[in-house]
């Protein structure tokens, strides 16, 4: 790929030809068909016994935790939904950084003990030299000085539990993508 030229990305391309470029890859990109599953049972096993919805959002509903999956369902294909299911620590363990990937953040998983001796887990906002500011997993956000902890460390292992064919039967996982499909886009 050719090098950014003046502060611009590829070979002397606007900006409206940068988002006709990525209008075009995303034209070709295999969707995922509603068809494939219940949507409205995905949607009962993503805000309930599937618990989705504690760390994750869909159109303005859910948790704040995990990544924001509105157009999940429209923007990846089913292998990789099913793959980030069953084991959502790989793209975190890899260290695979995405461009123009869904969400900002890689969403380390943080183990923080203060000063008094007490434990926080959450996923890492924010950090620079001095301090960390951490979202717990009751979506309390804390900002601490690094020199103030007792310890401080970041793991490249998901708070996502792994939901194998036994905790989510392929039938369920495919109902839950049928959920997110449908959800894309804000409809």
């Amino acid at each position: 790929m050719p090098a950014a030229t003046n502060g611009g990305i590829g070979v002397g391309m606007t900006d409206e030809e940068i988002w006709q470029v990525v209008t075009y890859i995303r034209s070709v990109e295999k969707k995922v068909s509603a068809e494939a599953g219940n949507a409205a049972r995905g949607k009962e096993l993503f805000y309930g016994s599937a618990a989705c919805g504690t760390c994750h959002m869909v159109n303005g509903k859910g948790g704040r935790l995990g990544p924001e999956l509105s157009t999940v369902g429209t923007s990846r294909s089913p292998e990789y939904f099913v793959e980030s299911l069953r084991n959502p620590s790989k793209r975190l363990a890899q260290g695979i950084a995405e461009a123009m990937k869904d969400f900002p953040q890689e969403y380390e998983t943080a183990n923080v003990t203060t000063a008094d001796g007490t434990k926080y887990q959450g996923v890492v906002l924010n950090e620079d030299a001095f301090t960390v500011q951490v979202l717990d997993t009751r979506e309390n956000l804390h900002l601490w000085e690094k020199s103030s902890l007792k310890s401080y460390e970041k793991t490249r292992q998901s708070l996502m539990p792994a939901y194998d064919e036994k905790m989510l039967p392929e039938k369920d996982a495919q109902d839950l993508l049928a959920f997110l499909a449908a959800s894309g886009g804000g409809k």
